[in-house]
C-alpha cells in the first residue's frame, strides 16, 4: 500500500521539527552509551543531540517491544546505539537534511562513513556491515530488517 501524500508530509514535518528541537536527556544517553564498545565512545560523543535523541527514541521502543527476547534486544539495542555513527564524522547539516528530504538526495555517506570507522576502531565486522547496510530495503540481515522498523518511526 502506498503512503499517502499527507502521512508523508506530516512525517517529513515531524522529522523536521526533531532534527531543530531534539528532545534529548543527557543522563540517558550516558547510561545508555554504556553498551557501546568503548574504543567507538569518542565518536559516540560527537553526535549532535538530534542524533542522540533519535537513538535513545529507538532504545525506548526496543526496550517497551514484549514480543523480543532479552537476546535480540540486547543485539539491537548495541546496533541501535552505533547505526548511525557516520554522522560524527560527516556531521551533515540542518540544510542537507532538509534538502535530502526535499529533493530526495542520498544520505548513506554516513553508512559508509560509519561503517569504515567502525571496522577499523574495533574489527567487528559484522556490526561494520550492520551499519553501512542499515538503509537498505529490504534489508539481508534479519537483525537489520527489524532494527529498520524501529529506525524508520523514531
Amino acid at each position: 500500500m502506498k503512503e499517502s501524500f499527507f502521512h508523508h508530509f506530516y512525517y517529513r514535518c515531524w522529522q523536521f521539527y526533531k532534527a531543530v528541537l531534539p528532545d534529548f536527556a543527557s543522563e540517558d544517553w550516558e547510561k545508555e552509551k554504556k553498551r557501546a564498545d568503548s574504543r567507538l565512545l569518542p565518536l559516540l560523543d560527537k553526535l549532535g543531540k538530534a542524533e542522540k535523541a533519535h537513538v535513545l527514541r529507538i532504545l525506548a521502543y526496543i526496550s517497551e517491544d514484549t514480543g523480543l527476547s532479552s537476546e535480540e534486544k540486547e543485539l539491537l539495542s548495541g546496533f541501535a546505539l552505533v547505526h548511525d555513527i557516520g554522522k560524527a564524522i560527516t556531521k551533515p547539516s540542518l540544510a542537507f537534511k532538509v534538502a535530502k528530504v526535499l529533493f530526495k538526495l542520498n544520505g548513506n555517506a554516513h553508512c559508509i562513513t560509519g561503517a569504515r570507522a567502525v571496522w577499523k576502531l574495533t574489527r567487528n565486522k559484522s556490526l561494520a556491515v550492520r551499519v553501512l547496510r542499515h538503509h537498505e530495503k529490504p534489508g539481508r540481515d534479519k537483525l537489520v530488517s527489524l532494527f529498520q522498523l524501529y529506525d524508520d518511526k523514531s
